[in-house]
C-alpha cells in the first residue's frame, strides 16, 4: 500500500474525528461553562505534567527499529507496563494534594478516574505499535474511528444527564477501553505480556533521550495552562483551552496525521541511506500552502465563527485563537522537525534544543499572564520565532538543504494565503472585525476563498494539486485538461 493510500485512510480516519471533536465540543461547550471547563483543564494540566514519564517515546521505537526480536519487544512491553502502573499510581496518589492547593474538590475527582487511563493502554501498546511499524493504517484508521466514537458519544450523553466535568474524564476512560479492546482483537497475533529485561539498557538510552524532548515540552505545556489558572483564573484557563483546543482542531486533523505517515516513510528512506532533501522539501511546500492558508483563515473569521457556534460566554476566545494560529504558521515553517531528529537519530541534540525552547517559552508565558488572557497567548508567538531561529540549521543539516531552498516555498504559500483570506479578510474589514459580522456574509467569503485556493493550487501546478488529483477524480480531470 502507498503512502497516499495511507495518507488516505488516516485523512479519513482523521475527517470522522474532527467532526465529531468539533460537534461534541460546542455541543458540550453550551452544557458546561468555562469555569466547568477550567476544572478539567486544570487537573488534565497536572495529569499531563505528571505523564512526562510515559514520554520515552516507545512506540517510535518500536516503528523505528531495524528488526524487533522477541525479546526486544518484550523487554519494551515490560518497560511500557511500569512506565504505566507508576503514572497511575503518581495521578491516584497526588489527587487530594492539587485538590486542597487549588481549593476545589473537583479536581479530585476528575484525577482519580483518568488515574485508570494508563493501566488500560498497556493492553494496546504492543498492538497500536506493531500496526504502525507496518503502516497498516487502514486498520490504525478504523481503531481510531471507533474510540472517537465512542469517546465524543459517552461525553455528549453523559454531559446531557448533568455530569458536568466529569462526562469528560468519563468520555476519556470509556474511550481508553473501547481502543484496547479493539486494537487486542485487530492486532491480536501481535498481543503479548510476556516480560523481560534484557534489552533494558539500549531501550533506556533511546527513551531518556525521547524523555528529555517530549517530558520537557509537556512539563512546559501543562506548567502554562497551571500558572496560566493560578494567576488569571480557572475561567481565563477555561477560555485559553477552548482557544487551544480550536487552533489544535487544525494542527491535529492535518499535520500530526500527515506527519505520522511521513514518520514511516522517512525512517524507511533513512534505513534505505536515501537523502531526506527531496522529500522534505516537498512536505514543506505542500504543507505551507495547505495549513498557512487554514490557519490564517480561521484567525480571521474567529470573531464571528466563536459567537455563532459557542455563544456569547465564548466569545473572548477569539482574542487567544488568533494569537495561537499566527504561532501555528510560524511553526509550519519548520515542520517535521521531530520526525527528522528521530529518523536520524540526534534525540540528543534534539533534547538540548528543547531545553532551552520551552524554558524561553515557560517565561514569555509566565510574563503575559501577567498581562492579560491575550497576552499569554501572544507569548506563543515569541515561542514560534524563537523555535525557528534554534532549530533551522539542524534541519538544513539532516535534510542537505539550505534556507534559501525554501524562500521561494514560503513566497509562493504566502501569496496563496493572502489570496484565500481576501474574500473573508474584506468582509470582516467592512464590519470593523466585529464578532457580530453576519455570519452567511463570512461563511459565503469562507467558501469563496476555498474556492480561490483550490483554483491557483491547479492554475500554478502546485505540488499539492498532484496529491489532490490522486485521490480526487475532478482534479485528474483538470490536470489532464491542462497538459492537453
Amino acid at each position: 500500500m502507498s503512502t497516499r493510500r495511507h495518507l488516505a485512510w488516516m485523512s479519513l480516519s482523521q475527517g470522522l474525528f474532527f467532526v465529531l471533536q468539533f460537534s461534541s465540543s460546542v455541543i458540550v461547550a453550551r452544557l458546561l461553562g468555562p469555569y466547568e471547563m477550567g476544572v478539567y483543564a486544570v487537573a488534565m494540566a497536572v495529569i499531563g505534567v505528571l505523564s512526562i514519564i510515559q514520554a520515552f517515546g516507545l512506540n517510535a521505537f518500536v516503528v523505528r527499529e531495524p528488526h524487533m526480536s522477541r525479546s526486544l519487544q518484550a523487554t519494551t512491553f515490560t518497560i511500557n507496563a511500569l512506565i504505566a502502573l507508576a503514572l497511575s499510581g503518581l495521578v491516584a496518589g497526588l489527587s487530594g494534594v492539587v485538590a486542597r492547593f487549588l481549593h476545589e474538590d473537583g479536581v479530585r475527582r476528575v484525577m482519580l478516574l483518568l488515574a485508570a487511563t494508563p493501566l488500560l493502554g498497556i493492553f494496546e501498546f504492543l498492538p497500536a505499535a506493531n500496526l504502525e511499524r507496518e503502516a497498516r493504517f487502514k486498520a490504525i484508521a478504523f481503531v481510531t474511528m471507533g474510540r472517537n466514537l465512542v469517546l465524543q458519544g459517552a461525553t455528549i450523553a453523559l454531559a446531557l444527564m448533568g455530569e458536568g466535568y466529569m462526562s469528560m474524564a468519563w468520555g476519556q476512560v470509556v474511550a481508553a477501553a473501547a481502543g484496547a479492546v479493539i486494537y487486542t482483537i485487530i492486532g491480536r497475533r501481535h498481543v503479548s505480556f510476556r516480560l523481560a529485561f534484557a534489552d533494558w539498557r539500549r531501550i533506556s538510552h533511546f527513551g531518556l533521550n525521547m524523555l528529555a524532548i517530549s517530558g520537557v515540552n509537556a512539563v512546559a505545556a501543562r506548567a502554562s495552562d497551571f500558572l496560566l489558572g493560578r494567576i488569571v483564573g480557572l475561567a481565563a484557563l477555561g477560555l485559553y483551552s477552548r482557544a487551544s483546543g480550536l487552533n489544535n482542531l487544525v494542527w491535529e486533523n492535518i499535520h500530526l496525521v500527515i506527519g505520522r505517515v511521513i514518520f514511516v516513510d522517512l525512517a524507511a528512506q533513512k534505513r534505505s541511506g536515501a537523502s531526506l532533501r527531496d522529500s522534505y522539501i516537498r512536505i514543506v511546500d505542500v504543507l505551507t500552502a495547505l495549513l498557512w492558508p487554514a490557519f490564517a483563515g480561521l484567525a480571521v473569521t474567529a470573531g464571528p465563527f466563536i459567537l455563532a457556534v459557542y455563544g456569547p460566554q465564548w466569545v473572548a476566545v477569539a482574542h487567544p485563537l488568533v494569537m495561537l494560529a499566527l504561532a501555528a504558521m510560524i511553526l509550519v515553517a519548520i515542520t517535521m522537525t521531530w520526525e527528522v531528529f528521530v529518523v536520524c537519530q540526534e534525540t540528543g541534540r534534539q533534547a538540548q534544543i528543547e531545553f532551552v525552547r520551552t524554558g524561553a517559552g515557560v517565561a514569555m508565558f509566565t510574563a503575559g499572564c501577567f498581562i492579560s488572557l491575550t497576552g499569554a497567548a501572544a507569548a506563543r508567538v515569541g515561542e514560534a520565532v524563537f523555535s525557528v531561529f534554534l532549530y533551522r540549521r539542524h534541519l538544513d543539516r539532516m535534510t542537505q538543504t539550505r534556507t534559501r531552498d525554501f524562500l521561494p516555498i514560503y513566497f509562493r504559500s504566502a501569496l496563496l494565503t493572502a489570496a484565500t483570506i481576501a474574500p473573508p479578510g474584506l468582509v470582516m474589514a467592512r464590519y470593523g472585525f466585529s464578532e457580530h459580522a453576519p455570519l452567511a456574509f463570512v461563511a459565503l467569503a469562507v467558501c469563496a476563498g476555498a474556492a480561490v485556493w483550490l483554483g491557483l493550487i491547479f492554475a500554478t501546478r502546485h505540488p499539492l494539486a498532484a496529491e489532490i488529483a490522486r485521490l480526487a477524480p475532478f482534479g485528474r480531470g483538470v490536470l489532464k485538461t491542462k497538459d492537453a
